[in-house]
């Protein structure tokens, strides 16, 4: 695996400088930070399929459990990250379409509702409670 390079660099010489009250400020290269994201959004992807074969199969258990009169007791891989980083993903999305929609019926006054409520929605889905 490739290490991401960190650099140090002191506030004043970034473009534009940045106020900090730290003495250096750690930094790592667009491209790097662009391809971890890559990775992570490949990893998200996987772990999502894993998590619906997992759903899949456990209700195949539950009906041939039932079917032999037992009982099946669902048990689900708990991966809190891969939620969290996924309802980013889809609140992502969400913010893309606010974007679009003042870019493109921004002077119009007709996306106020509009905008409110996909805002809400982000929201929602940031905090889990959106599907």
């Amino acid at each position: 695996m490739q290490e991401v390079k960190i650099y140090t660099a002191p506030p004043s010489d970034l473009s534009p400088p940045v106020q900090s009250e730290s003495f250096c400020v750690d930094m790592v290269l667009a491209s790097d930070y662009a391809e971890l994201e890559e990775k992570f959004m490949a990893l998200a992807a996987e772990n999502a399929a894993l998590k619906k074969s997992e759903a899949e199969f456990n209700e195949y258990c539950r009906h041939e459990c039932e079917d032999v009169g037992d009982t099946w007791v669902d048990d689900f891989t708990e991966t809190p990250a891969t939620d969290a980083f996924l309802a980013e993903v889809r609140a992502s999305g969400v913010d893309a379409a606010i974007e679009h929609l003042h870019k493109k019926f921004g002077g119009t006054g007709h996306i106020g509702v509009s905008v409110m409520a996909l805002e809400w929605l982000a929201q929602e889905i940031r905090k889990g409670g959106a599907a």
